[in-house]
């Protein structure tokens, strides 16, 4: 779950305060699942304001997709609203 929300891997810095996994993992785990499933997967071509370009890299928490701009060779960050698939 860690790994799906773009956290570190490391024990000590995903350990609440009771030193156990932090239970909000689990609890926000559907709600990245759900904005992944709406966002254009990795490697998707589509076509931005700046331009066409191929999507990078997806940021559920705050709903944004990192799209590498073909024209100047730039990764910018956009709302997913705002990208659309080829």
């Amino acid at each position: 779950m860690a790994k799906d929300q773009n956290l570190s891997l490391n024990p000590t810095k995903i350990s609440g305060l009771c030193g156990r996994l932090m239970c909000c993992l689990k609890f926000e785990h559907d709600n990245y699942e759900s904005a992944k499933e709406e966002m254009p997967a990795v490697g998707k071509i589509v076509v931005t304001s700046f331009g066409d370009g191929k999507v990078v890299g997806l940021n559920a928490g705050s709903r944004s997709v990192h799209v590498q701009l073909f024209e100047v060779g730039k990764v910018k960050e956009l709302p997913f609203e705002e990208v659309v698939v080829k």
